[in-house]
């Protein structure tokens, strides 16, 4: 335990922050400029490496795959996500306080009472986006900027651990989430796997290991868990996935401890009812991890055009090539904005370039590049090409679905102010921009969305996004012809009779068993022996 830091304590930032060992004990807050510099990874070029011969530059040029980061807005808010839930999951957790034992001892029968909901003080929140797009990325260097992830407290002779990831299993079932997380806890403690050999043995049941787990958690006083790959969970029968996401749950409502799941859109198909009011009552909301986009609302250029531009600045050729609009819209093609594909594609065309002696990346290159060595992604790169949902849908782990992106932006518009407010000329239209882009989600064309989302506000001025998507699906439903009913007929049929008709036997002598006898039209048994 002496390798780790001792904790120093700073001035708190606000008044709920006085008096907390455990988040004085933290860096302080960073603003955003901060954040961009904390994250940002720019691998280096360095001259003499650039005449060196192509199989040696190869082995530099992997400095692109391990080393190359560029923020975005996406990482500024998960970074601003993540300081907050340590911060206030803190706050109920105040080892200066005798309450904080009296949270330890809630922990003692934990597993008995398993919450169905998450209630109002939910410390839940989610990053959720397609394999490739950088999440797991993000977060892990998010949580490096807390540099020391263990906190010796010796006055209070406690241990913090700031935060902790650990990785959903492949086979979805609670012992291996627990082992998981007691090998994780061991790596970050130094504590040559004591944990593990002490709480995981053969006879350890589920209800036995959710306890130490939550147990564990809360002596720690982990200040965050990071539960990446959630998507596993949906190799496990309901049965226990229901089980863990509630056990997750229940960590936030007991110990108060803030858990981020990470994961494929796959994840969303797992939360169940009490997840999901976990993740709308949570006052951190969920952070959709989409692909780059093209659209420039700023000015200054598309997310897409400034992560390539940087991206495209590492070259190791004698003579650096200039960027043209042929080779990025070449590589958005190839990419669909998925930046793990971009950034494999950009270092394979640049090994490629050199290894044939040309050092110029053309369109010709990229084009042989992309079909000889990223072949197995191709069909997904395919699907999102052609933008068609049926097609998209066939790789569950390439989209976020468009239900999903609607409920994560309502979360936040049914706890404005009242609807009945005045709005301004500026709300108006933001409501206009956000309501467009909502409908394009949704499947509207780009060309239409915007007059139908300016006849939903002239129409609903007072709506906010929930009320307006409604009122357009109301739209659609009136506007679709309500096919005519028409009565049908009764035609009285006169019956067409046969010769020696049984019906006309009944009717005209009473259809009895001696008149059918008589009539010849019964067998006698007799006759046949």
């Amino acid at each position: 335990m002496d390798m780790f830091k001792t904790a120093t304590y700073i001035d708190a930032e606000i008044a709920e922050y006085e008096g907390h060992p455990l988040i004085n004990a933290l860096p302080r807050i960073n603003s955003p400029q901060q954040t961009a510099e904390l994250i940002r990874r720019t691998p280096v070029v360095r001259q003499e490496e650039v005449m060196l011969p192509a199989y040696i530059r190869r082995h530099a040029m992997l400095r692109i795959m391990d080393g190359f980061l560029y923020p975005t807005k996406a990482h500024l808010q998960l970074e601003q996500t993540i300081s907050s839930m340590i911060r206030q999951g803190y706050l109920s957790r105040n080892i200066a306080n005798k309450s904080y034992q009296e949270t330890l001892n809630s922990t003692a029968e934990f597993t008995q009472h398993v919450s169905r909901n998450a209630g109002n003080e939910a410390l839940v929140s989610s990053v959720i986006g397609c394999s490739g797009a950088g999440k797991s990325t993000a977060v892990e260097a998010v949580l490096a900027g807390y540099k020391d992830q263990v906190i010796m407290h010796p006055i209070y002779q406690h241990v913090q651990l700031v935060w902790l990831k650990v990785e959903c299993p492949h086979d979805a079932s609670v012992k291996s989430l627990c082992i998981n997380f007691f090998r994780a806890l061991d790596l970050a403690l130094d504590n040559n796997n004591q944990y593990e050999k002490q709480y995981v043995k053969p006879r350890s049941n589920a209800e036995m290991l959710l306890g130490d787990f939550a147990r564990i958690a809360a002596l720690h006083s982990i200040g965050l868990l990071v539960i990446d790959e959630i998507q596993h969970l949906e190799r496990s029968n309901s049965g226990v996935s229901e089980r863990i996401l509630r056990f997750f749950v229940q960590l936030t409502n007991t110990i108060k401890l803030p858990i981020l799941f990470v994961g494929t859109p796959k994840a969303y198909e797992l939360f169940s009812p009490s997840m999901r009011s976990a993740r709308r009552a949570s006052q951190f909301g969920s952070i959709n991890w989409n692909r780059f986009n093209t659209a420039d609302k700023t000015g200054k250029g598309s997310d897409w055009e400034r992560f390539f531009e940087r991206l495209w600045s590492l070259q190791w050729f004698k003579s650096p090539q200039p960027l043209t609009d042929e080779i990025r819209n070449l590589f958005w093609d190839y990419s669909q904005g998925i930046a793990h594909v971009a950034v494999t594609l950009f270092y394979l065309s640049q090994t490629r370039a050199v290894t044939i002696g040309k050092e110029i990346i053309t369109k010709e290159l990229v084009d042989s590049v992309f079909n000889d060595e990223l072949h197995m992604i191709r069909p997904m790169i395919r699907a999102l090409q052609s933008g068609v949902e049926k097609e998209i849908e066939k790789y569950s782990d390439l989209e976020i679905p468009k239900a999903a992106l609607i409920q994560h932006d309502t979360v936040f518009e049914v706890h404005e102010e009242s609807s009945n407010a005045k709005i301004t000329k500026s709300e108006t239209l933001t409501t206009l921009k956000q309501l467009t882009n909502m409908l394009i989600q949704m499947g509207i064309g780009e060309d239409i969305a915007p007059a139908v989302a300016e006849q939903a506000v002239s129409e609903l001025p007072n709506g906010n996004l929930f009320d307006l998507v409604a009122h357009i699906k109301n739209l659609e439903e009136k506007a679709l012809p309500k096919p005519e009913k028409k009565k049908a007929k009764v035609v009285k049929l006169t019956p067409a009779y046969v010769e020696n008709d049984l019906r006309l036997m009944v009717h005209s002598n009473g259809g009895t068993y001696k008149t059918m006898k008589n009539e010849g039209v019964i067998l006698r048994l007799s006759d046949y022996i």
